[in-house]
């Protein structure tokens, strides 16, 4: 999604929602599951949803959004409360990243942002991480 953090969460969410509330090719409702995760694109952010874990053949969407498998990966995070702007966002990457060079270890992606909690929570109370993948081979 082109934008901001802000403004593609708030548009990909939609197209998101749509999708586990049913508007897939099997009429399907799937739980919500945390974390809503965005990643730095071009011009703007992809968005995605964590399927629920026992869900191994999620329906196929009615729409141009993409279903994924992700292995695993070893990822370093740092997590964090409040309302998570892009800036905050962008702080907490950058400590991360700093930590992650002083302590020998080899970013291989971009980082993550991980919202674990809907707008209703209070901020003190709201679950954030950035995340970024570390060579496993290159740790010290």
């Amino acid at each position: 999604m082109p934008g901001s953090l802000s403004q593609s969460g708030s548009q990909a969410f939609g197209y998101l929602a749509d999708y586990i509330f049913g508007n897939n090719s099997e009429r399907m409702k799937i739980a919500m599951t945390a974390p809503v995760l965005q990643q730095r694109t071009g011009s703007g952010f992809e968005v995605s949803f964590v399927m629920p874990k026992d869900m191994t053949q999620p329906p196929q969407p009615n729409t141009d959004l993409r279903i994924s498998q992700v292995e695993e990966k070893l990822m370093a995070a740092t997590k964090f409360s409040g309302t998570a702007s892009e800036s905050l966002f962008e702080s907490k990457a950058k400590k991360l990243l700093d930590a992650l060079t002083k302590a020998g270890f080899a970013p291989i992606s971009e980082v993550v942002f991980a919202r674990y909690d809907g707008p209703w929570t209070l901020p003190m109370l709201r679950r954030n991480e950035v995340l970024v993948e570390v060579a496993a081979d290159k740790a010290p």
